[in-house]
């Protein structure tokens, strides 16, 4: 037997919906400024993903055709791999965002 009570009636503790206690940070943070905060900075980060991606296909692409001279070949091969890869990185970061991780 342990000397601490294992009964908790009579306090207040945040609960999740289903009334058990959060297990993770991200359901205790799910409202207020905070979390607001943070889904900014990540939905903010997906947004420099997706341009970065872009861009780095296309100048790549871009190098590429002044390296050998291919004029607009790789520079479109270029910028649909970039878009290909934004797309399929979105969907991944977006996805981990409704999971809550």
């Amino acid at each position: 037997m342990s000397d601490a009570p294992e009964s908790h009636s009579g306090t207040t503790e945040n609960k999740s919906e289903n009334g058990s206690l959060p297990s993770t940070s991200s359901e205790q943070a799910k409202s207020g400024l905070p979390a607001t905060i943070a889904l900014l900075g990540r939905v903010g980060g997906i947004g420099w993903f997706v341009g970065t991606a872009i861009a780095l296909g296309a100048y790549g692409g871009y190098w590429l055709d002044r390296q050998f001279d291919t004029a607009p070949v790789l520079t479109i091969l270029g910028l649909a791999l970039g878009v290909l890869t934004a797309f399929v990185g979105m969907i991944r970061l977006l996805s981990a965002i409704r999971r809550g991780q």
